[in-house]
């Protein structure tokens, strides 16, 4: 669980970067758009899940743990992107939940893994100065996630654990022509604070069908690295993802 320590650490962070973001932007007003624009997105991550997961304690038994390959271990996945900019800041607000499973079978033992949970990221965007389209990102990241673990013959466990780590990175945006467009993300986060490490990487381009709505397709790869007690996920999250830009 989230110690109430990281927690305050985490909650003053935020506000103070809200606070920042909406000082700066009443600030560059002037510069810019004086009024806030929003955009929705919608989409489908086609992730597989490819790493190790224990729960309860269960899953050293079996060697290197359980390794989720392919997409099919992928049973179900929503989620969806907000963009709030205004002036020369733009928040970012993404949720996503998720379900993987994979059964193994081993000359001694079957086993059946199940990860499922939410990730929510909260973040801020500032372009850097000089370099046409480049942001730096900041911000952070809840992921609480669930994993069950079966062994034939032999025990099961169960575990559950959510976890908040800061982020950092940066963001390429850049237009070829009035249709086409691309983005480019990269952020790390974990640091020690909650998980060891998170690598966020995600190239998406985007198709511009009418002013107000874009089709958006890409590829995301996304790490975790994360241990505490009888829960463990050490684990990348990668694949194609499609969605459908409104602007607001």
């Amino acid at each position: 669980m989230i110690g109430r320590a990281t927690l305050r650490f985490a909650l003053a962070a935020a506000l103070a970067a809200s606070s920042a973001a909406g000082a700066q932007a009443q600030e560059d007003g002037d510069a810019g758009s004086s009024r806030w624009s929003f955009t929705v997105t919608p989409y489908l991550w086609a992730a597989g899940l490819d790493g190790d997961t224990a729960a309860s304690g269960i899953g050293s038994e079996i060697d290197t743990g359980y390794r989720f390959l392919s997409l099919d271990n992928l049973d179900l996945t929503l989620a969806a992107n907000l963009e709030a900019r205004k002036g020369r800041w733009t928040v970012l607000l993404d949720g996503l939940y998720v379900e993987f499973s994979d059964a193994f079978d081993r000359p001694s033992v079957d086993a059946d893994a199940e990860v499922s949970g939410r990730i929510f990221e909260s973040s801020a965007a500032y372009p850097v100065a000089r370099v046409a389209g480049l942001e730096l990102v900041f911000g952070m990241r809840y992921v609480a996630l669930h994993s069950e673990v079966r062994l034939t013959p032999g025990p099961a466990g169960s575990a559950g654990k959510s976890w908040l780590d800061p982020l950092v990175g940066a963001r390429f945006k850049h237009d070829f022509n009035d249709r086409w467009s691309v983005s480019l993300r990269g952020d790390v986060g974990g640091f020690g604070v909650a998980s060891e490490l998170t690598t966020n990487l995600s190239a998406t381009f985007g198709y511009r069908l009418t002013d107000a709505m874009t089709l958006r397709f890409g590829y995301r790869a996304l790490q975790m690295d994360f241990e505490d007690g009888g829960f463990v996920l050490d684990a990348v999250a990668q694949g194609y993802a499609v969605g459908l830009s409104f602007a607001l």
